[in-house]
């Protein structure tokens, strides 16, 4: 067993391990070296596993359960994280034992958790509004609440005033494009056409095409959904441009087309954002709008540029994307210069993307095929057949 090994053997008992902390204080613990936070946030969930409750039985079966399946820290973190915003009496509890005897991963059951305490109207909704924060070293820092829409219309309006530096973060190059246009130096406010790609079902368009859409969602490249009514709205506004594009996907095969051409092209690129709509990569947030074209089987390993080999990818993970020719896995190690007849590693080891049954996913070095489980990245093209 090595040092991987021994650590996900103990992470498995978590329930014993805070049995034993709720006999400790947080300070007892501080002081053996454990920081006081993290100290009290453990003696914290002790408590509630093993402390007076308003839910005896379920205490007992959920943390019988727990321990039966060999839950960690973490996990137990988390169902604690979203349980204890719900105030009702037992809610709480019910909480967590639907979310203990969960069957899923660790994303799975966190999704489900969101879900179901917005269910019970235990989530606190964000206001629209301004926040001024206070002087720190001699800097201040402004928060700007609002509609989805009005924000992506101001970080697009942004985007045409940024130097691409390639070494300059996105927050700071979009700091003198917005004292710009405060300051009245720019055009203004950009009110853009839609060239950004938006992903609607067929069912769907039918119901929006009669008037009846008011509860569709669709989603959009840009990383922000809109209503069926906001749809035909800037449809009859222009604000689609003249021109609207209907992508053909296949269940299993994924966009459908011939082109062998070494480039996307616009019609190429336009299919791979409505098929991922934010980059696929596990936990990004990247929207396809800002995304470069990706080739899934690299062209110099014999990729074809064609609709089935493409996807989006944020400019970070396309450079981190394991490139190697998927038929001779150790491409990617480089020649050792020092001559001594042992291979030099090369890049750490990402993964790379891969479609499998028609979805573009991260094929890790592990083996596990991980998709993105952002919530407009899960309203793309194949997501609607």
């Amino acid at each position: 067993m090595d040092k991987y090994e021994e650590f996900m053997a103990l992470t498995s008992q978590a329930i014993g391990i805070l049995k034993d902390i709720s006999k400790r204080s947080p300070y007892d613990m501080a002081s053996d070296g454990m920081a006081r936070k993290t100290a009290k946030s453990f003696t914290q969930l002790a408590d509630v596993l093993f402390g007076p409750t308003d839910s005896p039985r379920l205490q007992r079966e959920s943390v019988a359960l727990a321990e039966e399946r060999g839950l960690s820290l973490e996990y137990l973190e988390m169902v604690e994280k979203h349980a204890k915003k719900l105030k009702k009496r037992g809610a709480a509890w019910r909480l967590r034992a639907e979310l203990i005897a969960f069957e899923g991963t660790f994303e799975e059951v966190e999704a489900h958790a969101k879900k179901r305490v917005t269910e019970e109207g235990g989530d606190t909704k964000k206001k629209p509004g301004v926040r001024l924060g206070r002087v720190v070293d001699g800097l201040r820092t402004i928060s700007i609440t609002d509609t989805q829409r009005r924000i992506t219309d101001l970080e697009k309006t942004l985007d045409v005033g940024v130097k691409h530096d390639e070494d300059q973060p996105r927050s700071e190059a979009l700091l003198e494009p917005f004292w710009d246009l405060i300051e009245g130096k720019g055009t203004g406010l950009i009110r853009p056409e839609y060239r950004t790609v938006i992903a609607i079902g067929l069912e769907d368009f039918a119901k929006v095409s009669c008037g009846k859409g008011e509860d569709v969602i669709v989603a959009l490249s840009d990383g922000t959904t809109m209503t069926g009514a906001e749809f035909i709205n800037a449809a009859m506004a222009g604000s689609l441009g003249d021109k609207l594009y209907v992508g053909l996907f296949h269940p299993t095969a994924g966009p459908v087309n011939l082109y062998e051409a070494r480039f996307a092209s616009e019609k190429l690129r336009t299919l791979a954002m409505a098929e991922n709509l934010v980059c696929p990569w596990p936990d990004c947030t990247v929207p396809a709008d800002r995304c470069q074209v990706h080739h899934i089987d690299a062209h110099k390993h014999g990729g074809h540029t064609k609709p089935s080999n493409l996807t989006m990818l944020c400019k970070y993970h396309n450079g981190v994307n394991d490139d190697g020719d998927p038929g001779n896995p150790g491409s990617q190690k480089r020649k050792n210069k020092r001559g001594n007849g042992k291979p030099s590693p090369g890049k750490p080891k990402r993964g790379r993307m891969r479609r499998h049954r028609g979805k573009v996913r991260l094929h890790t070095p592990g083996g596990k095929l991980v998709g993105n489980t952002h919530h407009v990245s899960s309203m793309g093209a194949m997501d609607l057949i």
